[in-house]
């Protein structure tokens, strides 16, 4: 009689690990390409414009120190044999000045970019993820990973367009 509790309890519990084998089976995946949704969006391109806007007066103004380093320059050129060894190295100094102005100027203005279109990428791809989550919950899905991850995915899986619909409000 023991024998028989034991192999019938054995039955089950191998049943049971058949039928969530099966279930797992059963789970509904999907994938979305990130990169892709991300490169379509209007909001995309709009973080350009906003960042160039943001950095216009900067950037004007690196402008208006190289153009004073070429009117220097020619003025150098042109007037290089009338000018006095002190007028010469007055000029030098200036032109060095505004050169070593230029470049810390430049090179703030490179991390200030860099770091202001990160948090703005950084922004969008949260909603994004967002989006993808909404996606999964209106259409069940029980796992979505980014394709990026995945070797291969058959095209229903792919939930990308559905997700760039949903954020451009299509």
């Amino acid at each position: 009689m023991n024998k028989l509790i034991k192999t019938t309890a054995i039955a089950a519990l191998l049943s049971t690990a058949v039928f969530a084998q099966s279930a797992e089976a059963q789970q509904k995946v999907g994938v979305v390409n990130f990169q892709a949704v991300f490169q379509n969006l209007p909001q995309a391109r709009e973080i350009e414009t906003k960042l160039q806007a943001e950095f216009k007066d900067r950037i004007e103004e690196i402008q208006t120190i190289e153009k004073r380093m070429s009117e220097l320059r020619e003025k150098q050129q042109r007037d290089a044999s009338i000018m006095s060894p002190s007028e010469r190295l007055e000029l030098e100094r200036e032109y060095e000045m505004l050169e070593s102005t230029r470049q810390l100027k430049i090179r703030a203005l490179r991390e200030d970019t860099n770091r202001r279109t990160s948090e703005e990428r950084d922004k969008l791809m949260m909603d994004i993820a967002r989006a993808t989550q909404t996606v999964a919950g209106e259409n069940k899905f029980d796992l979505v990973i980014q394709s990026s991850a995945v070797a291969h995915a058959v095209e229903s899986a792919d939930l990308t367009d559905e997700v760039l619909a949903k954020m451009t409000g299509n």
